[in-house]
């Protein structure tokens, strides 16, 4: 039998023992689905894409990159080891080449079967006393599709330029294994700083939007420095050596900066060591006044007024974007510092 359909996806064998290779559904923006096999690396999907044009990568790995990229191999990049690529295939995939495969061969199939009838009424074209017709072919069924949405978070990392896209934080790219929270956070201020530019154009008779818009900009700032934070943090907590004991579940310590700085001391590392006194200052009174914002409808309280001099009880605490851009610039520098600390001990990370 003639394998027509099979035979396109071939890339061995031959005859009637073909190796198939079936290309993995793209998303619209021409990424596909990586699944790691790290079961604890939640939430495990993520999406690869290729290199950026024009970018040139390093002959040789940087500091930072622990995977030469474009090399086989993937990087978890919620866990940041390293696995054979058809390892990262994702289940969905799997279902969909055998879907293809299947088409192509009931097409293959039909086919065939339709030749042999062929063949039968051209042998007995002139017998008066046996005929066959077999009419015109089948219409082949429409080839199956499978939808692929891209997420969310879309970076490119800046030592390789690889195109990729995660859900909530990843923290290293898939192809390099560089640290990249620094990228997702400078995402979260590009995000923080159009709101804040919206906010500033609504006129004076729309003041009370305006104070809501710059309110949820300032608590984006906070949401995405805290969840950061705990996303390191839990990282290395998982990597740390099995006689060490678990230390007490994380809630909201990330929201304060001594409690904060209490955890990573497990590790021997402090992520606000490099501020000045006055950036910590001032990232200590945005904590607080988010809580007030958040929770005390952004009326200042006794809490409130002990960081902020000029704060005055029931009044509301004001919010200026020039000071929000300011919080989340201080919070990229501790990122940052996180960022490089990742780095550091990248070399250190093994295999699934």
């Amino acid at each position: 039998m003639h394998l027509r359909n099979l035979e396109k996806y071939k890339t061995g064998g031959s005859g009637n023992s073909l190796t198939l290779g079936i290309p993995l559904p793209k998303t619209p923006d021409g990424r596909v689905y990586r699944y790691s096999p790290n079961e604890n690396a939640h939430p495990r999907l993520f999406l690869l894409g290729d290199r950026v044009s024009d970018f040139a990568l390093p002959k040789t790995l940087t500091s930072r990159m622990t995977h030469p990229p474009g090399t086989p191999g993937t990087v978890c990049p919620y866990s940041g080891v390293l696995n054979d690529d058809e390892n990262f295939t994702h289940p969905d995939d799997l279902g969909a080449a055998k879907e293809i495969i299947a088409h192509a061969f009931h097409a293959d199939a039909a086919a065939a079967i339709h030749g042999m009838f062929d063949d039968l009424a051209r042998k007995n074209a002139g017998n008066k006393f046996f005929e066959v017709k077999t009419g015109a072919r089948p219409s082949p069924k429409p080839a199956p599709r499978f939808a692929r949405n891209d997420l969310l978070r879309e970076l490119v990392c800046d030592e390789c330029g690889r195109d990729y896209g995660v859900y909530a934080i990843s923290l290293f790219c898939p192809d390099c294994g560089a640290p990249n929270i620094h990228l997702h956070f400078a995402r979260e201020i590009a995000l923080v700083r159009e709101q804040v530019e919206l906010a500033g154009q609504l006129g004076s008779e729309r003041h009370e939007l305006a104070y809501r818009m710059m309110g949820n900009a300032h608590e984006d700032v906070l949401t995405a420095f805290e969840a950061t934070l705990k996303t390191v943090y839990l990282y290395k907590e998982t990597t740390r050596l099995p006689h060490v004991a678990a230390t007490k579940p994380v809630t909201n310590d990330f929201q304060n900066i001594e409690r904060g700085r209490k955890r990573f001391a497990e590790f021997d590392f402090d992520p606000f060591g490099t501020l000045t006194a006055d950036a910590l200052a001032v990232l200590t009174l945005n904590i607080q006044k988010r809580h007030v914002i958040g929770h005390n409808l952004g009326v200042a309280d006794a809490k409130f007024a002990e960081h902020a001099a000029e704060a005055r009880l029931g009044e509301t605490v004001p919010l200026v974007g020039d000071d929000i851009l300011q919080f989340a610039a201080i919070g990229q520098l501790v990122i940052d510092s996180l960022d490089g600390w990742l780095a550091a001990a990248g070399r250190g990370r093994g295999g699934l």
